[in-house]
C-alpha cells in the first residue's frame, strides 16, 4: 500500500501540533506572567557608602591606511556623601588614570590626567544618580587651567602651543551645563540603567547627543533603551541602549561643511554632498543589580567619509562598580 492509499486521520495529524501549540502558549503565559511581576528596584545607595568605579577604553582609529590604537583606563571612588530630597550629593575623585597611545596627544593627555588625579569633585545628582550640577566648579576648573598651562609651559611660546591650549581649554574648561558630563561622564552612563520605569517588552525612544568622528563636535542622535533580560529570583535586570546619528542632523552638518569650502554654489554641494557620509552603530549593556548599574559594556562604530577619505574608528568601552574595601 503506498502513502497516498493510507487512511490518515486528521485527528491524528493535528495532536502533535495541537500539543506543541499548547506548550508554547503555556510557556508564553509563563514568560508573561513573569515578566508581569517583575518590579524594578529603586536606586537607592546608603549615606556614607563608598564604590570603586573601574573603567577601560580601548580605540581604534583607522585614517588614510593608517591604525592607531589608544587605551585609557581609570580608577575612581564615589562616596554617597547625603542623600536629598530629590537625589544625592558625592563625591568622586579619580585616583589612577593610564594612557597608551600617540606619543604627542599622550604628552598633553598624561600631564593633565595625573594633574587632576585626587581632586576632590563634590556633585548634586539626580534622584536616579545623574549628575546635575558640579558644586566645587571654579575650584576645580582653576585646577584645570593650572594643570594646562603647566602641561604646555615646555612649548614656551610657540604656536602650536595656544594650540594645545585651546584644545585642552574646550576639553577641561566647560562651563556649569557641560561640565558634569566631562567630569562625571561615568555617572552620567551609570544612570542611564537606574530607575528607568521601564516594563518588560516596552522599548522608549529618545533624543541626545553623541561626538561625531569628523570634528568630535556633539550631533544629534536617536537611542532606545529597553530590558533584554530579568532574573526572576534576585530582581537584577540587563537593559541594552542603543544610538544611532540622526539622519537630518547628519545632512544638515555635512551641508555647512561642504558650504564652508566650496561657497553657496548649489551644483557643486549637490555633486560633492555624495563624496561625504557619517554613520554611527553604538551598543550599550547594563547589568543592573538591587537598582544599582554595576558594569557597562559599551561598542561603538563611528565612520566618515570625506571627499573619498574614510575614518573609521571603534571603541570598546568597559565601566565596573564594586564596594570600595
Amino acid at each position: 500500500m503506498s502513502l497516498r492509499q493510507l487512511p490518515l486521520r486528521p485527528s491524528s495529524l493535528a495532536a502533535p501540533f495541537l500539543a506543541l501549540g499548547c506548550f508554547a502558549a503555556i510557556l508564553g503565559s509563563a514568560i508573561t506572567a513573569g515578566a508581569a511581576e517583575w518590579v524594578e528596584q529603586r536606586f537607592d545607595p546608603p549615606a556614607g557608602s563608598r564604590w570603586i568605579l573601574r573603567t577601560n577604553e580601548t580605540t581604534e582609529e583607522e585614517r588614510g591606511g593608517k591604525m592607531q590604537t589608544t587605551v585609557i583606563a581609570t580608577t575612581a571612588e564615589l562616596t554617597f556623601e547625603e542623600k536629598t530630597s530629590d537625589g544625592f550629593r558625592v563625591s568622586y575623585v579619580v585616583r589612577k588614570t593610564s594612557y597608551d597611545g600617540d606619543a604627542r596627544a599622550g604628552a598633553l593627555v598624561a600631564p593633565l590626567s595625573k594633574a587632576l588625579e585626587n581632586f576632590v569633585i563634590h556633585a548634586t545628582t539626580a534622584a536616579n544618580g545623574m549628575p546635575l550640577r558640579i558644586d566645587n566648579l571654579a575650584e576645580l576648573q582653576a585646577a584645570a587651567r593650572a594643570a594646562i598651562d603647566r602641561s604646555t609651559a615646555a612649548l614656551g611660546d610657540k604656536p602650536e602651543a595656544d594650540t594645545l591650549r585651546q584644545l585642552a581649554a574646550n576639553m577641561l574648561v566647560g562651563d556649569a551645563k557641560r561640565a558634569p558630563k566631562v567630569y562625571l561622564g561615568s555617572l552620567a552612563k551609570l544612570a542611564l540603567g537606574q530607575d528607568t520605569g521601564l516594563h518588560p517588552g516596552e522599548t522608549r525612544s529618545e533624543v541626545d547627543e553623541a561626538p561625531n568622528p569628523l570634528s568630535g563636535i556633539a550631533i544629534k542622535s536617536n537611542t532606545t533603551l529597553r530590558i533584554d533580560t530579568v532574573d526572576p529570583e534576585t530582581g537584577n535586570v540587563r537593559f541594552i541602549r542603543t544610538s544611532a546619528f540622526d539622519s537630518e542632523a547628519i545632512k544638515d552638518f555635512l551641508n555647512k561643511m561642504v558650504q564652508q569650502m566650496i561657497g553657496e554654489n548649489a551644483p557643486k554641494l549637490e555633486s560633492l554632498m555624495k563624496l561625504f557620509s557619517m554613520a554611527l552603530d553604538s551598543r550599550m549593556e547594563l547589568d543592573v543589580e538591587s537598582g544599582m548599574t554595576r558594569a557597562v559594556h559599551q561598542e561603538d562604530i563611528a565612520s566618515a567619509s570625506v571627499l573619498g577619505q574614510k575614518i573609521v574608528r571603534r571603541s570598546h568601552k568597559q565601566l565596573t562598580v564594586a564596594p570600595a574595601p
